[in-house]
């Protein structure tokens, strides 16, 4: 069963939305969104410098697999670290409901 990963997390001092966006485009859902594993990547921004990404995986435990050793992924990993706040990151593993959404 896919595994929604909501990661939320603050902008380091001085990075704004605009240069998140960017990364986020450019490079790290596009780079995320080309493994099997990732079934999708949403990603949303307040005024504040909060972030908060949903990302789709088939499988946790492989995606920390391919998370933890695909060399494709230093990049995204370097960028992030430098982007965002390490002590602010938060992730809920989350499952879709099988009952109905609406009523």
């Amino acid at each position: 069963m896919p595994v929604c990963a909501v990661n939320t997390f603050r902008l380091r001092p001085g990075v704004t939305a605009e240069r998140f966006e960017r990364f986020s485009a450019e490079l790290d859902r596009p780079t995320c969104l080309a493994f099997d594993e990732v079934l999708g990547f949403e990603v949303y921004l307040s005024d504040d410098g909060t972030v908060v990404e949903i990302m789709t995986v088939s499988s946790w435990p492989e995606w920390e697999r391919v998370r933890d050793s695909a060399p494709e992924l230093t990049p995204v990993v370097q960028t992030f670290d430098e982007l965002v706040q390490p002590d602010s990151v938060t992730t809920l593993l989350t499952r879709k409901s099988p009952l109905p959404q609406e009523i």
